[in-house]
């Protein structure tokens, strides 16, 4: 059984590394075209919700008893692998249906 430390650690890996991956998407937006921007927006919107989300559960995490902490760990890991799910597709070349990312040359 995992420790709630554990479990903790692993999500904020995770989190950090998602933010991160936010962030480039931000910045693809910013230079991206205006029906590629549309797009991006819409998927940050979603990601940024989420993210908060995601947030708020990991609070409920470290302020839960140790007893109540698996109940918060059931609806944490729904929260985060609806998060995960969003990401990948938000950053997956073949969403775009050209096999590349948008805004991408050549």
């Amino acid at each position: 059984m995992e420790t709630k430390e554990a479990y903790k650690k692993n999500l904020d890996a995770q989190l950090n590394d998602w933010i991160a991956q936010i962030k480039l998407l931000d910045a693809k937006a910013e230079n991206a075209k205006a029906g590629e921007k549309l797009r991006y927006l819409r998927d940050l919107d979603v990601l940024h919700a989420k993210r908060r989300e995601v947030a708020r559960k990991m609070k409920e995490l470290e302020n839960s008893g140790d007893d109540a902490w698996e109940k918060v760990k059931v609806t944490a890991d729904d929260v985060w692998n609806y998060f995960r799910k969003s990401a990948a597709k938000a950053v997956s070349p073949s969403k775009w249906g050209t096999g590349r990312e948008p805004g991408a040359n050549g």
